[in-house]
């Protein structure tokens, strides 16, 4: 309490009468006396709006405002239509999250969530203004947005938030690197008002992972939007820039005017619509891989197979791209899966022989690979000493790998000389 005393002294004299009044009321937390300080001071630091500044009475506005989007099951995006979310994929989906507990959940009964925030560095200090919620009914794809419109009263914004997931019940929350910001940002929010965020008692597929892991090899960005747009045609040439949207919001808080946000509805109903649309899609590359459009999809969905532990579906598009894969890196990455997961079942004669190809496109890791092979598991010192000298010649090396290979080299030469000497190894 004295450290935050002593910051405070140092600001200017209507933060410290504003802490002064709120220190002197007993019935607050020093925690809820900070916030309710932090809100005060977002207001006031928000930029000028670009309409003018219009003084609105207290309580012209609700605490929240509601916003709701539909989407017919027949709009089409990419190869799929938005119908085709209601087709149960457990297998997929259980691969897609790692998570056993997915076999059972319905699509209907996923919640799409993501949010719009005061700015990107979280803590208390960040309020997340705007949540969304995105779910599958008879009606089609269904959007509803929740917007704080009284810093003051984010408490009776957060019971209708629950009002509405009570009503909606949701079996498994999806998001958007939800893991590492929307989820502990909300839960923050949550705490403050002495409150528990329902969706962290779901399980949840964060699908920025998955994402990074299907597209990392096909396109520069795994941006949610990027991929929106170049897979599932989702123009966002009139989207807002993320960047204005604390401004805008903070423009709606001064104006009372919720044009302000129309953009900013619009585009966190686009990120929900493209989230649910690239997790559809994902799915159906895992389901059947003729549905896949890149080499570097295969391979991508590939790690993911091997990575929920169905290691002959893995091989299997291993095997497509070591037979047809144009890329070098794809091919040579493709080669390596397959070594490790022959070498995992100890098959090492089909690992040797996927090792001596990568040996033939340059790989570094494939020599070290059957130099430890020999040395170890045949005992062929002789064929491991040569290996070791040609990893040596390569001319490549850190300083650490050079000094591995000295010291191997000067390991297997002695490992010789007691073979020759009659002592053994």
């Amino acid at each position: 309490m004295a450290k935050t005393r002593d910051k405070l002294n140092r600001l200017d004299q209507s933060v410290r009468n504003q802490w002064s009044r709120l220190d002197a009321d007993p019935q607050l937390s020093t925690r809820e006396k900070l916030d309710q300080l932090v809100r005060s001071r977002l207001r006031k630091a928000a930029p000028p709006s670009s309409r003018g500044e219009i003084n609105r009475a207290a309580g012209e506005l609700p605490p929240f405002l509601e916003r709701e989007y539909t989407y017919a099951d027949n709009a089409r995006f990419g190869d799929f239509t938005l119908g085709d979310l209601k087709r149960a994929r457990p297998g997929e989906m259980e691969i897609l999250t790692g998570d056993e507990a997915w076999r059972e959940i319905d699509p209907r009964g996923m919640l799409f969530f993501d949010t719009e925030t005061t700015g990107l560095a979280g803590g208390t200090g960040t309020v997340a203004f705007m949540l969304g919620f995105g779910f599958i009914d008879d009606a089609g794809f269904q959007v509803r947005i929740f917007v704080l419109s009284d810093l003051n009263r984010e408490e009776e914004f957060l019971q209708r938030v629950d009002t509405f997931l009570e009503e909606r019940a949701p079996a498994a929350g999806v998001t958007y690197n939800g893991k590492c910001f929307d989820y502990p940002l909300v839960e923050t929010r949550y705490i403050l008002q002495r409150r528990r965020f329902p969706l962290l008692e779901l399980p949840h597929l964060d699908f920025l992972y998955p994402a990074r892991t299907i597209w990392r090899h096909t396109y520069p960005s795994r941006r949610l939007g990027f991929l929106g747009d170049i897979l599932l045609g989702l123009s966002r040439q009139d989207d807002v820039d993320g960047a204005d949207i604390p401004r805008l919001y903070f423009d709606f808080l001064r104006s009372g005017d919720p044009a302000s946000l129309e953009v900013v509805m619009e585009h966190n109903a686009l990120d929900l619509l493209g989230l649910a649309m690239l997790v559809n899609l994902a799915a159906s590359y895992i389901e059947d891989v003729s549905h896949t459009r890149d080499e570097g999809e295969i391979l991508g969905t590939a790690r993911l197979l091997e990575n929920a532990g169905n290691l002959e579906a893995a091989v299997e598009r291993l095997e497509i791209l070591r037979a047809v894969a144009e890329r070098h890196e794809v091919q040579a990455l493709a080669l390596r899966r397959l070594s490790l997961i022959r070498k995992k079942r100890k098959l090492y004669g089909e690992a040797i022989a996927l090792w001596e190809e990568l040996r033939g496109l340059g790989d570094q890791r494939a020599i070290r690979e059957l130099f430890i092979h020999f040395e170890h598991r045949e005992k062929d010192y002789r064929r491991a000493l040569d290996l070791v000298r040609t990893a040596l010649g390569t001319g490549d090396l850190s300083i650490l790998q050079q000094q591995d290979l000295e010291h191997r080299l000067q390991r297997l030469n002695r490992k010789l000389e007691r073979l020759e000497s009659g002592d053994g190894t």
